[in-house]
């Protein structure tokens, strides 16, 4: 499978800096289980845990990016506290319905204590957290999934960590035979066809770098992604996530892009109608055309990391090239998604979408 030969090639590169002296010490293959250590597992932050006797564990998170993960691996009957983007989840989850709160986002560490969850899962950059949880007695799981095999080493950590491993890998097949059919059906676009683009984030001039998951989408979708050599450095703004890139609405003119697609992971600072009818963007290529757009949808976001972005993904194809991806195709793509993820199907306009 495609994520199973990347993570092999990675690893092979990793192993090889290792021998040739570029490490002090040999480099963890971060985010995917110990293969040597039966009892143990590497998170997304290279810290080891040791994997309870029992998967029947309680959960908390303050992390959004958790809920998916939770979701897909059928352990919602387990979460004790949890942070969701919508409440979406809460409405169709019955788990998720009954959990607390130990903080959005930023710990809680009184709650947390209340709570004592036997893991706090949480992500990779807010070390000062995960040792003060640790410093509770309650063990930290750090996941990062900004691209499919950040999201593969995620199911395999909690896949065998909380012992749902076969269902950790009926995702990871679901997700590579949709990553598969995008790839076929963006072999058929010729280059000539092609589009330069941008994910835009919660304001003008704040951008999806190369490193995040939402210009990874774009690549994979077709798109030509104008911010793939961008790293993020965050941005002095305490309003916009430290994961964003603020380049500023000059360097976005200059770029030209012909089309730019607004995040829908968090609240928008403007609208796809200012944009497009403010004379300061006229000139671009992609207000000229009409190609700016917000990725679905209001109740559940499809780039948020995790396994909806290959809904997302499809989206992005649908919309960038309708003529070989069609709203029929990608119709039948949302309701797998949901029948897989929860079991039916929801309305597009309760979800939030218009095809």
């Amino acid at each position: 499978m495609i994520w199973k030969k990347v993570t092999a090639y990675f690893i092979c590169c990793v192993l090889s800096l290792a021998l040739c002296g570029c490490a002090a010490a040999p480099e963890k293959d971060i985010g995917v289980p110990l293969s040597d250590a039966e009892n143990t597992v590497i998170d997304a932050a290279g810290t080891e845990l040791n994997i309870p006797e029992s998967g029947d564990i309680s959960i908390a998170s303050v992390y959004a990016v958790t809920v998916p993960f939770i979701v897909a691996l059928e352990l919602s009957d387990q979460v004790t506290a949890i942070n969701y983007k919508s409440k979406f989840w809460a409405d169709s989850v019955e788990g998720l319905a009954r959990a607390g709160t130990v903080g959005r986002g930023i710990v809680d560490l009184e709650l947390l204590a209340e709570y004592s969850p036997d893991v706090l899962i949480h992500r990779t950059n807010d070390p000062n957290a995960a040792q003060a949880a640790n410093d509770l007695g309650i063990p930290v799981m750090c996941i990062r999934a900004e691209n499919i095999d950040e999201i593969a080493g995620t199911l395999d950590l909690m896949g065998r960590y909380f012992h749902t491993e076969p269902r950790a890998e009926e995702v990871k097949d679901w997700l590579d035979d949709k990553f598969l059919k995008i790839a076929q059906i963006v072999r058929n676009i010729p280059e000539a066809e092609r589009l330069t683009a941008i994910v835009m984030g919660g304001e003008p001039g704040v951008v999806a770098g190369g490193d995040m998951l939402q210009s990874w989408m774009l690549e994979q979708a077709g798109a030509i992604s104008l911010t793939a050599g961008i790293e993020n450095t965050g941005s002095m703004n305490e309003n916009i996530p430290a994961a964003w890139t603020n380049i500023g609405t000059e360097q976005i003119f200059e770029m030209n892009p012909e089309a730019i697609i607004c995040t829908g992971s968090t609240v928008l600072n403007y609208t796809e109608e200012e944009i497009l009818e403010s004379p300061a963007w006229s000139g671009l290529e992609a207000v000229k055309t009409g190609r700016v757009m917000t990725i679905p949808a209001k109740q559940d976001a499809w780039d948020l990391p995790g396994i909806n972005c290959a809904l997302g993904t499809m989206w992005m194809l649908h919309k960038l090239y309708p003529e070989y991806f069609s709203s029929e195709e990608l119709q039948t793509e949302i309701d797998d998604y949901y029948i897989f993820m929860f079991g039916r199907t929801f309305d597009s306009d309760y979800l939030g979408y218009i095809l």
